[in-house]
C-alpha cells in the first residue's frame, strides 16, 4: 500500500469514526477498525516518538489504572476501555500521516461533520415540534430533541455543543479557514444547531457552551479572553446558586420542581462517600451504579437515586478509580489543556474552544463514557500529534 494510500486510510478512519459518527453512534466501530487496520502500517519510530510525549504517557497510565480497578475489585466493566484504547493507538497514525491528509480531504470531513450535525439537529426538531422522526418514519412523543439516530438527548446534545463551539470559532478565525469551509456553510449549520441545542432542554450542554466563548479569544484578544472568564465566573456562581438554592425562575428547566438538580446532588454526595470509603483505587471503573444504593442508604443520602455514574467525570474517577486514579485523570486532562494554553497551532483556534466546551460538560455528566462525544475529543487529541499543519 502507497503512503497516499494509508493516508486515505486514516481520512476514511476518521470520517466514519467522527463525522458519521455524529449522525449515528454505531459507524464509530467501523471508524474504530480502520484505525486498528492502519496501526498495523504505523512504523516502530512513529510509535517511539509518540510515547515521548508526556500526554500519551499520562493518557496509557490513565487506562491501565481503569482497568486495574476493575481487577483489583473484581467488579466493573471494561465496556468503555475501547473509548481510550483505540486513540491510545490511532495517535501514532496521526504522526505519520496525519500531515498528508490533502486539502480535498480535510474540506470533505469538515463539510460533512458539520452537514450531518445540522441534518441530525433538524431531524431532532422536528421531532419535537411535530412527534414524527422524519427518518425513523415514526412517531415520537419525547419532548427532548435527541438528534436524528442518536437514542438519547445526552448522546445528541453535547456533541453538538462542542461541534456548536468549533463552529463559532472557526466563524470567528474565518481568514484563517476560509480555504477549507465555506463561512455560509458555517454560519447555515451553526444557527441550526444552536436551535437544536436549545430543543434538547440539555442545561449543561448550553451552559457549557456559553462557557467556551472567552476561549474562543484566548490567542488572539486577551482581554475579551479576561472579560469573558470574570463573566464567566459570575454566570457559574449565580447558576450555582440557583441550582443549590432551587430558585424558581420560571424558565427552560431552571424550575424548582425540577428534580435534576436535588438527584445530581445525591449523586455528587454518594460519589464523595464511595471515594471516602476505597481511596486508593477506588470501587472500579462503571461500577457506580452497583454500590451506589447501598452507599446512600447507609449514610442516609436523599433523596434516594442512582444511575450509571455520578454525572460528574472529577467525582465519577474518585469514586471509580480513587486517588491513583484521579491523579493520572488530572494529569492526562490538565496536561492537554497546558498544551493549548502554552503552545499554538492555527487548529488550536478552533479545538481549544471545543475541549473548553468539554471540560464543563464534565461538571454536570460524565461524557467521557457517550461514544460520539469521545468520537470528537479524541480526533482533537490525534491532532496534537501532526507533525505539521494538514
Amino acid at each position: 500500500m502507497t503512503e497516499t494510500k494509508k493516508a486515505n486510510l486514516l481520512a476514511w478512519a476518521i470520517f466514519f469514526y467522527l463525522t458519521m459518527t455524529i449522525f449515528y453512534k454505531a459507524f464509530s466501530t467501523i471508524g474504530m477498525l480502520l484505525f486498528v487496520i492502519l496501526a498495523f502500517y504505523v512504523s516502530k519510530d512513529s510509535y517511539k516518538e509518540v510515547f515521548k510525549n508526556k500526554l500519551q504517557i499520562f493518557f496509557s497510565a490513565f487506562i491501565f489504572i481503569l482497568i486495574l480497578s476493575v481487577l483489583v475489585n473484581g467488579a466493573g466493566s471494561y465496556s468503555k476501555i475501547k473509548y481510550y484504547f483505540i486513540p491510545l493507538i490511532f495517535a501514532g497514525g496521526f504522526y505519520q500521516y496525519g500531515h498528508m491528509l490533502s486539502e480535498k480531504w480535510i474540506k470533505r470531513l469538515i463539510f460533512w461533520t458539520l452537514t450531518l450535525s445540522a441534518f441530525s439537529s433538524f431531524v431532532g426538531v422536528i421531532q419535537v415540534l411535530f412527534h414524527y422522526n422524519i427518518v425513523k418514519f415514526t412517531v415520537d412523543t419525547y419532548g427532548r430533541n435527541q438528534g436524528a439516530l442518536m437514542g438519547g438527548a445526552m448522546y445528541y446534545s453535547y456533541p453538538i455543543a462542542m461541534i456548536s463551539a468549533m463552529t463559532l470559532a472557526a466563524l470567528v478565525h474565518r481568514s484563517k479557514f476560509k480555504s477549507y469551509v465555506d463561512t455560509k456553510v458555517l454560519i447555515i449549520t451553526l444557527i441550526i444547531n444552536l436551535i437544536g441545542l436549545y430543543y434538547s432542554y440539555t442545561r449543561g450542554a448550553i451552559l457549557s457552551f456559553i462557557a467556551c466563548l472567552p476561549f474562543i479569544f484566548y490567542y488572539t484578544n486577551k482581554k475579551i479572553f479576561s472579560a469573558g472568564l470574570i463573566l464567566g465566573a459570575i454566570l457559574a456562581g449565580a447558576v450555582g446558586y440557583v441550582v443549590i438554592n432551587q430558585v424558581d425562575l420560571g424558565i427552560y428547566r431552571f424550575k424548582k420542581n425540577n428534580n435534576s438538580d436535588s438527584y445530581r446532588i445525591a449523586l455528587f454526595k454518594t460519589a464523595l462517600r464511595m471515594y471516602e470509603d476505597k481511596p486508593v483505587l477506588g470501587y472500579g471503573l462503571r461500577n457506580y451504579e452497583a454500590v451506589c444504593p447501598d452507599i446512600q442508604n447507609e449514610n442516609d443520602i436523599k433523596p434516594r437515586f442512582c444511575k450509571e455514574h455520578s454525572h460528574n467525570q472529577f467525582l465519577d474517577a474518585m469514586a471509580m478509580t480513587g486517588s491513583i486514579g484521579t491523579i493520572a485523570y488530572v494529569l492526562f486532562f490538565g496536561g492537554w489543556l497546558l498544551t493549548y494554553l502554552l503552545s499554538f497551532r492555527e487548529s488550536f483556534l478552533i479545538t481549544l474552544p471545543g475541549f473548553a466546551t468539554y471540560l464543563s460538560i464534565t461538571m454536570t455528566d460524565a461524557p467521557l463514557y457517550i461514544g460520539p462525544v469521545t468520537s470528537i475529543l479524541f480526533i482533537m487529541y490525534g491532532m496534537l500529534f501532526i507533525r505539521k499543519k494538514a
